[in-house]
C-alpha cells in the first residue's frame, strides 16, 4: 500500500474527527478509503457508514471503486447488496424484525432536488462514519449539515457502543479559495485547526502501481516550472485547470513576466478598480505610448472585504509601492456596477472611493460582452506584439497581494494570482453562445481570477487603448533572446544571492576549500602504500 493509504487506514486509531484527504488525480486515495471501511466493518459491528458522491450521476464511480476493493477479500466476507436500503450490508449480524444488526454501508447521493430542505438525503439518520468522495462539489451548507449526524453511539439493536466518529473529504486539490481550504487551513503539511487533520497524497506515493511509463507521461505533460504541476503531480492546493485559457496561446510567462518592469515617471498611473464583498480587485496599468507598449506593475485582490476595508488598504500599498506618485498623475477606472448598487454598504463604491480622493470614472457599457471581448482581443495583441524598442508590447510585474479579513484583522499575503490569471485561471465559459452575438464569447464569472482580470479590462475600455496595428509581432528570435536574458539575469541572481553565512557562492566555495586544504591530514606515514613486493611514494 502507498503512504497516504496507510495513514488513511489508521483514521480511526486517531482522535481527530474531521479529515481532509487531498492530493493528486490518480494517487490511489479512494482506493484507500475503501479498504478503510471494510476495516471499520469488522472491526466495529454494527457500525453505520455514508459513502457519498454529491450528484447521484457519480455513484457508479464509487461502485467500481467498491468492486475493484471487494475483489481483495474473499468471498464469504462479501457484503449484500440491499437494494430497499440502498446500502451494503456486512455478514456480521442478523435481522431483528427491521433492523439489521450488522455493519452497514449506504450508498448516497446528496443533492437534493427538493428546494425546501437541501439536507434531505441524510436528514435524520444516525452515522458513526461520513465519507464524501469528489468532496469539492460539496456546498459548504451540505458540509455543515453532515457534521450533525455524526452520531452513532449504540449497536442497531440498541446496546451501547463506542464507535469512532469520523467525517471524511475525499478530493483532488483545490484552490486556496475554496471552502475546504479555510475549513482545513494549513501550515506547512499540517493542518492548524483543532480536531481537523489534512492528508496529502502525490502522484508519486502511488508509482508503484501506476508505473514508470505513466509517469513518464505525467513528468511530460507537466515538467517543473508548469503551473498544474503542484495540483497534478505534486498534490498541493493551487490552480485547477477547468477550462481552456482566455489567453492560451497568447500569454506567455517566461516572455511577458518579469520584476524588471517598473514605473515610468513620464506616463500616468492607470488604476481599474473590480468591486464586491467577496472578490474586490485593484490592477496597475502604464500605457507606454511612444513604445507602443502595456505594463502591468502591480495589483491587489481582496477576500470577503467592503470596499471601505479594503480601498484604505490599497491605498495604502499604492503609496507604499509607487511613493513618486501623485494623486493627480493617476488615472482610475472602475466597474460600472458600482455606480449604482451600494456593495454591501451604506453608500455605492463609486462614491465611497470618491470620500477617500479617489476620482474614478467608468465606461457605462464596460460589462457588455462585447465590450469585454474587445478589451481581451486587446490586451491579447499586445501580447503577440513587440514595442519599438525590441521589447515585449505586453509586460507585467507579478506582484499582487492578497488581502483578507480574518478575525478584525486585515492578513496581506504575497502571491502570483495575476500571473497565474492570465496562464490559466481565467477561461472561457461553457455555456452555449448568444444567439444575439455567435462570435462573442464571455469568460467564466464567478471564479478566483475573473475579478482581477476585469479590473485590468476597464482601464483597457476606459482609457480606449486599441491594438497597434503597425507594430510589428514579435519574432522568434526576439522571443528567445527576451526569455534568454531572462535566464542569465536569473542566474547572476543566483550567483550573487547570499546565504545563511552571508556569503554567495562563490564566497563560501572559497572559504570552504581553504578550510579543507587546512585541515588536510599530512601524516608521513600515510605517503607509504604497499604496491606488489615493494613500497612507493603516494603524491598528494
Amino acid at each position: 500500500m502507498t503512504g497516504p493509504q496507510i495513514e488513511i487506514l489508521e483514521i480511526d486509531e486517531q482522535p481527530e474527527t474531521f479529515w481532509d484527504l487531498e492530493g493528486s488525480p490518480r494517487s490511489a486515495k479512494s482506493w484507500g478509503v475503501g479498504f478503510w471501511i471494510w476495516k471499520l466493518a469488522f472491526k466495529y459491528p454494527g457500525i453505520q457508514i455514508f459513502y457519498s458522491r454529491y450528484n447521484e450521476g457519480g455513484l457508479s464511480q464509487l461502485r467500481e471503486v467498491w468492486s475493484k476493493v471487494t475483489a481483495h477479500f474473499p468471498e464469504y466476507l462479501h457484503p449484500v447488496w440491499n437494494s430497499n436500503d440502498q446500502a451494503y450490508d456486512f455478514p456480521n449480524g442478523e435481522w431483528k424484525g427491521k433492523v439489521y444488526t450488522g455493519s452497514r454501508v449506504l450508498l448516497s447521493g446528496i443533492h437534493s432536488t427538493r428546494t425546501d430542505d437541501l439536507h434531505s438525503k441524510y436528514k435524520g439518520k444516525t452515522m458513526a462514519v461520513l465519507v464524501v468522495e469528489e468532496a469539492q462539489e460539496l456546498p459548504y451548507a451540505n458540509y455543515m449539515g453532515l457534521k450533525e449526524r455524526l452520531s452513532q453511539s449504540r449497536t442497531p439493536d440498541g446496546k451501547p457502543f463506542r464507535y469512532p466518529l469520523k467525517l471524511v473529504l475525499v478530493h483532488n486539490c483545490v484552490d486556496e479559495d475554496h471552502w475546504i481550504a479555510k475549513e482545513f487551513p494549513l501550515a506547512g503539511e499540517s493542518c492548524t485547526r483543532p480536531a481537523h487533520r489534512h492528508v496529502r497524497a502525490d502522484l508519486y506515493s502511488n508509482a508503484g502501481n501506476l508505473g514508470p511509463d505513466v509517469m513518464a507521461i505525467y513528468e511530460q505533460n507537466y515538467p517543473p516550472g508548469h503551473v498544474l504541476r503542484r495540483t497534478v503531480i505534486e498534490g498541493r492546493r493551487g490552480v485547477t485547470l477547468i477550462g481552456k485559457p482566455v489567453y492560451e496561446g497568447y500569454f506567455d510567462k517566461d516572455l511577458h513576466v518579469s520584476e524588471g518592469v517598473g514605473l515610468n515617471p513620464y506616463y500616468p498611473l492607470l488604476e481599474g478598480w473590480d468591486f464586491g464583498h467577496e472578490k474586490p480587485a485593484v490592477v496597475w496599468w502604464q500605457y507606454l505610448k511612444h513604445l507602443g507598449a502595456l505594463q502591468i506593475v502591480g495589483s491587489v485582490k481582496g477576500s470577503h472585504m467592503f470596499i471601505e476595508h479594503f480601498a484604505p488598504k490599497v491605498l495604502e500599498i499604492r503609496q507604499r509601492w509607487f511613493p513618486m506618485v501623485k494623486p493627480t498623475e493617476i488615472m482610475s477606472w472602475c466597474d460600472p456596477a458600482g455606480a449604482t448598487t451600494n456593495g454591501g454598504t451604506l453608500h455605492t463604491p463609486v462614491q465611497t472611493l470618491r470620500d477617500m480622493q479617489v476620482p474614478v470614472s467608468y465606461t457605462q457599457n464596460a460589462n457588455d460582452a462585447e465590450t469585454r471581448y474587445a478589451a481581451i482581443q486587446v490586451m491579447a495583441g499586445y501580447m503577440l506584439r513587440a514595442a519599438s524598442d525590441g521589447s515585449p508590447a505586453f509586460q507585467m510585474h507579478p506582484r499582487c497581494v492578497e488581502l483578507e479579513l480574518q478575525a478584525g484583522d486585515v492578513v496581506k499575503r504575497d502571491t502570483q494570482l495575476l500571473t497565474t490569471a492570465f496562464e490559466v485561471g481565467y477561461i472561457w465559459d461553457d455555456k452555449a453562445l448568444s444567439d444575439a452575438h455567435p462570435n462573442i464569447r464571455k469568460p467564466k464569472k464567478g471564479t478566483r481570477y475573473d475579478d482581477l482580470m476585469n479590473a485590468a479590462e476597464y482601464v483597457i475600455t476606459g482609457e480606449q487603448i486599441s491594438i497597434p496595428q503597425q507594430a510589428e509581432m514579435l519574432r522568434a528570435e526576439q522571443r528567445m533572446l527576451v526569455k534568454a536574458r531572462k535566464v542569465v539575469a536569473q542566474a547572476e541572481a543566483r550567483r550573487n544571492a547570499t546565504g545563511p553565512s552571508g556569503e554567495t557562492y562563490e564566497q563560501a566555495a572559497v572559504r570552504v576549500g581553504k578550510l579543507n586544504k587546512l585541515a588536510k591530514d599530512r601524516d608521513p606515514m600515510d605517503r607509504q602504500s604497499h604496491y606488489g613486493d615493494g613500497l612507493r611514494r603516494v603524491p598528494y
